[in-house]
């Protein structure tokens, strides 16, 4: 048989999603780990395709929903002001405002523009619902928002507060640095 279950004295940072070995112990992590491990069966991923593809389709549906979710929560805050450094509902600056919304689904974000830029993964193929939308605006990256699809981002914008804008309008147009994405795509 293809699989195998696992010795019950290998420990989890032993194994890794491949089933290669590493050589931290562990045990450091949780005390759960042994009990974990000794159930834990490692299988050759070739004979399982059509398992994963399933999987895949599940985790693109899945996600699909969470960017519907985010774009809806972020909507929820159209109207509220601009405040250099806010990070709550009484008032955000751009990259507060997306590590809030974000937040509310359970994805920790740094907290700025750039850091936040450094965070994601290039958006290939163009933004797409949910990616994070970043600009120049006085030098390197310095502003973000959140894309909702059709050209359209949702941002904290400083003269503004929450608002949706366009990425052809000619001031975010001139000044548009790239999409990065956050949430898993296939």
């Amino acid at each position: 048989m293809a699989s195998a279950r696992a010795d019950a004295n290998t420990s989890l940072s032993q194994l890794d999603y491949t089933g290669s070995s590493r050589a931290a112990d562990a045990q450091a992590l949780s005390p759960d780990v042994a009990e974990w491990t000794s159930r834990l069966i490692v299988t050759s991923p070739s004979r399982h395709r059509g398992n994963i593809d399933r999987f895949a389709g599940g985790v693109l549906a899945r996600t699909t929903k969470i960017a519907q979710s985010l774009t809806r929560s972020a909507l929820r805050f159209l109207g509220v002001p601009y405040v250099f450094g806010g990070t709550t509902a009484s008032g955000f600056d751009c990259s507060g405002f997306v590590q809030h919304v974000f937040a509310m689904l359970g994805v920790a974000l740094p907290r700025t523009a750039d850091a936040q830029y450094d965070f994601g993964r290039p958006a290939v193929g163009g933004p797409r619902a949910g990616d994070l939308v970043f600009f120049d605006t006085y030098g390197g990256v310095s502003h973000v928002g959140i894309y909702l699809g059709r050209g359209e981002f949702v941002h904290a914008s400083s003269s503004h507060g929450v608002m949706v804008s366009h990425l052809s309008e000619s001031y975010w147009a001139s000044r548009y640095v790239g999409a990065k994405r956050l949430l898993a795509s296939r």
